[in-house]
């Protein structure tokens, strides 16, 4: 098993790489009801929906591409791919920087931003995006 770093790794939107990206967090969400019997408590029955997944990217100061996508008028905003390749950690290894997986999210949209900047001085923008699907390669 390779240890992943963060600091070997790349993050690109539509092939770009993204200046200043401190992190990336994602989660796979199932559309989920529960079925319960009548009069009755307990579950009977799970009715599982479609997958999608909702994710945020930290990115020190801004990311210019992300804003201007977030004030286009709807009619005008379009998808993009996000690419993840993950990369080995393994120092003094031949692994250092080989690729361990990438990960695709395809059809992402963003939903919104917030912008922090603390006393140290330094602004964050979180970017919160959905998307279709995931593969990992």
């Amino acid at each position: 098993m390779s240890s992943i770093s963060a600091n070997v790794s790349d993050i690109k939107c539509d092939g770009e790489n993204i200046p200043g990206l401190q992190s990336i967090e994602f989660k796979i969400m199932r559309s989920r009801e529960n079925i319960y019997g009548i009069g009755s408590g307990e579950r009977w029955a799970v009715n599982q929906g479609p997958i999608y997944v909702v994710g945020s990217l930290r990115v020190r100061s801004t990311y210019p591409k992300f804003d201007a996508i977030l004030i286009k008028e709807q009619k005008e905003v379009t998808p993009f791919q996000l690419v993840v390749d993950l990369k080995s950690s393994a120092i003094g290894t031949k692994a250092w920087g080989q690729p361990v997986k990438t990960l695709t999210f395809d059809e992402c949209y963003l939903e919104d931003k917030t912008f922090t900047l603390d006393a140290n001085g330094i602004g964050i923008s979180v970017y919160t995006f959905t998307s279709t699907r995931i593969r990992e390669q």
